[in-house]
């Protein structure tokens, strides 16, 4: 009797999207987070989704971001079921072919992503850059203003976190993870959130305690002077992202991942020099 194998599941799906990526970790820009002139409002694009709470667009982009290594040499697009189970998990938001057409289209009018051609029935969504402003382009090892990236780990969605998360705590994660790129903590006001990024301070004051009882934030007070403040001092607010999203274990994957691409570079470069070594 011929039986059928079980249907890969939305972990086991999620699981091999993320192998084929094979670094560890999706690539954002700080642009999506907080625009770099100085002069200019800095709010950007997770403002903009938080205000007009687009929960599964961002997701469905940063989801986008994830498989992009592999995706843009695809030669078919996902179908949709795909990317529906691979965003379905227990507590998060609820998926169907009407939500998942409604998000790609949200993506469209923020100008993320664009729509090619239908190739057999299947739309091949391409992204944007993360503010919206360019067609995207990886940002590899490039550290200019509008190049410059943080990570997030693959366990944001292997250990389905990004289910747990309501919008102001998701917005909060990427917030302190592009803050923590390059150093352990942030120190942070609810006003000075308004002020650089656009999110208002009752949803940063929601998405950062959301964080903090889910174990994913730690915060360290430190009291220092203040001649102005009426008892001469203040306290500070540092926030810091622990376990694989905290600043060394993503550097580290960093490091990894950058010496394993450069190994490959290296045998590749061997391998055509010498065809038979490919024996």
């Amino acid at each position: 009797m011929n039986t059928q194998p079980a249907a890969a599941t939305p972990a086991e799906t999620r699981a091999e999207l993320t192998r084929l990526s094979a670094r560890g970790y999706t690539q954002l820009r700080h642009v999506l987070v907080q625009l770099p002139d100085r002069d200019k409002p800095r709010a950007s694009t997770l403002a903009v989704m938080l205000h007009e709470r687009k929960h599964r667009p961002l997701l469905l982009y940063i989801m986008l971001l994830t498989c992009w290594p592999w995706l843009k040499d695809r030669r078919e697009p996902l179908e949709g079921a795909v990317w529906i189970r691979a965003l379905t998990a227990k507590g998060g938001p609820t998926w169907s072919s009407s939500t998942l057409s409604r998000a790609w289209a949200e993506l469209e009018q923020l100008g993320l992503v664009t729509k090619g051609k239908r190739e057999k029935r299947l739309i091949r969504p391409v992204p944007r850059r993360e503010d919206g402003g360019a067609d995207y382009e990886m940002p590899g090892g490039r550290q200019d203003r509008w190049n410059a990236y943080f990570s997030l780990p693959d366990e944001f969605w292997n250990e389905e976190l990004f289910a747990k998360l309501s919008l102001p705590a998701l917005v909060m994660l990427l917030v302190v993870a592009k803050e923590t790129n390059k150093k352990d903590e942030v120190w942070l006001t609810y006003d000075n959130v308004d002020e650089w990024y656009g999110i208002k301070p009752k949803s940063a004051q929601k998405g950062l305690t959301e964080l903090q009882a889910l174990g994913i934030l730690s915060r360290r007070a430190e009291v220092v002077k203040a001649p102005l403040a009426s008892h001469g001092r203040t306290v500070r607010m540092w926030y810091s992202l622990v376990g694989p999203y905290g600043h060394q274990a993503r550097a580290a994957k960093q490091t990894l991942a950058k010496n394993e691409r450069r190994k490959r570079l290296k045998f590749e470069s061997k391998t055509a020099t010498n065809p038979k070594d490919q024996a």
